[in-house]
């Protein structure tokens, strides 16, 4: 696995935590900081900000990834990618870490 294949495994599974648990999905700014550069453009409308920017973005992150792991505890392929990505000094590598507290 592909530090790129990781980041999409885990920013997806974070997105769809937060649909799941919240009705309101990632969106591409989201995921553009968990990536770490301008990756995703889907050119959806963005009419308010992001509800996960504000605050503490880290942690809400990491709760979300946390429900992620309890909903993908079975995927080898997810605890894999956390594993990648673990050590990366990165929005997403600190939210791994954090996950795991």
């Amino acid at each position: 696995m592909t530090s790129d294949e990781a980041r999409h495994a885990i920013i997806d599974a974070i997105n769809y935590a937060a649909y799941r648990e919240t009705d309101s999905s990632l969106y591409d700014s989201d995921k553009n900081r968990l990536w770490g550069c301008e990756h995703y453009i889907s050119g959806r409308w963005v009419v308010k900000p992001s509800p996960w920017a504000e605050g503490d973005f880290e942690e809400k992150v990491a709760a979300l990834l946390g429900i992620a792991n309890v909903l993908n505890r079975s995927v080898p392929s997810f605890v894999a990618a956390q594993e990648l990505l673990d050590g990366e000094d990165s929005e997403l590598g600190r939210a791994i870490r954090r996950a795991k507290r």
